[in-house]
């Protein structure tokens, strides 16, 4: 069957390729067949070894990636008993589980919940991880749809699919908004429902967010040691300031110093963080993607309103992935660019 393998982890260099086909599901897994998926920041990353102490400790090549699929119910392995041959699924998978990008594959049914037939296969294909790290930011914000109305928030890297899917949900839910993003992007991020947008190149602007939570999006660059955000939130005296962030050092050092050395460093620094921010009033907290099937279940369902605005700027055929995977500026932004196997 084809799919699209890492053989080499040095290049991190995407291919498509024949490999057997899986065998039946395991107990509490689900064989899928692929319909469409997507890139996510991450998964060229991850190609290249970023988290492999954590996430591939086996160091095992080949590797399929691949985080988000919209796919079909092939066939259900013991003990699973919510999801059923032929059924249109969507998934959203952790990196330390198989990959999306192959014909038919195997992955644990907490990665999987069903959708309605609302729900487009494109959006499916491009909403799992991104959605799934964005509501789990929310929630170590304290956030949820109960209590969002009327609070100020900044949404850092307000344009890429995380940001986007938070943007959007965090709009349904009656929030201020204002979205940091480039110039170019300035236009997206208003029909996703910002209520103010700024450049984060402009400092004057950046300095003058009006907000008391910060869900930071963006790439994480050096944020663990200076972050003009968090900055923001210690120079504001209000109640239920908080800052979440899944852009955080955990993975890049794991990468540096291993598995144990870069846990106990990534530890330290958090340690150190909250603390601080707590003594300012503030809560701090760093987000790691977890599968959930009820969250995913939720997406589905948000995402399926017909008047949700799409996070999907690009659809193209499944061949044309290798090419974007490869490309050294990254997955295509805005929001989620995602691989048909039927492109139309």
């Amino acid at each position: 069957m084809k799919a699209f393998i890492i053989a080499d982890s040095h290049t991190g260099t995407l291919r498509p390729t024949e490999v057997p086909a899986p065998p039946p599901p395991g107990n509490d897994q689900v064989q899928l067949e692929l319909i469409g998926t997507s890139i996510n920041p991450i998964d060229p990353l991850v190609a290249k070894g970023y988290g492999a102490p954590l996430l591939n400790t086996k160091r095992q090549v080949p590797l399929i990636p691949g985080r988000d699929a919209v796919a079909r119910v092939v066939e259900v392995g013991k003990g699973v008993t919510d999801l059923r041959p032929g059924q249109r699924v969507m998934v959203a998978a952790s990196p330390r589980t198989g990959g999306t990008y192959a014909a038919v594959f195997n992955l644990p049914s907490k990665c999987v919940a069903p959708i309605a037939d609302t729900l487009s296969d494109a959006t499916a294909a491009g909403l799992g991880y991104a959605g799934l790290t964005a509501l789990q930011a929310l929630a170590a914000a304290g956030l949820s749809a109960d209590n969002v109305r009327g609070k100020q928030l900044c949404i850092n890297g307000a344009s890429g699919g995380v940001g986007s899917i938070a943007l959007v949900l965090t709009r349904r839910w009656g929030a201020t908004i204002t979205a940091v993003a480039s110039q170019r992007n300035q236009d997206w991020v208003r029909r996703l429902g910002a209520d103010q947008t700024v450049d984060y190149r402009d400092p004057a602007a950046m300095a003058a967010i009006n907000a008391d939570i910060i869900l930071n999006f963006a790439a994480p660059g050096d944020n663990h040691r200076q972050n003009p955000l968090l900055d923001l939130l210690r120079r504001r005296d209000t109640p239920g300031r908080a800052y979440a962030n899944p852009t955080n050092p955990v993975l890049s050092l794991a990468t540096e110093k291993g598995a144990l050395r870069g846990l106990a460093a990534s530890g330290g620094i958090y340690a150190k963080k909250r603390l601080a921010a707590r003594r300012a009033g503030i809560r701090y907290r760093w987000v790691l993607f977890q599968e959930n099937a009820e969250q995913l279940a939720y997406l589905a369902r948000v995402f399926a309103d017909p008047d949700t605005p799409t996070i999907v700027s690009g659809n193209q055929p499944l061949d044309a992935l290798p090419e974007a995977f490869n490309n050294p500026k990254g997955p295509p932004s805005p929001g989620k660019g995602v691989f048909m196997v039927d492109a139309r």
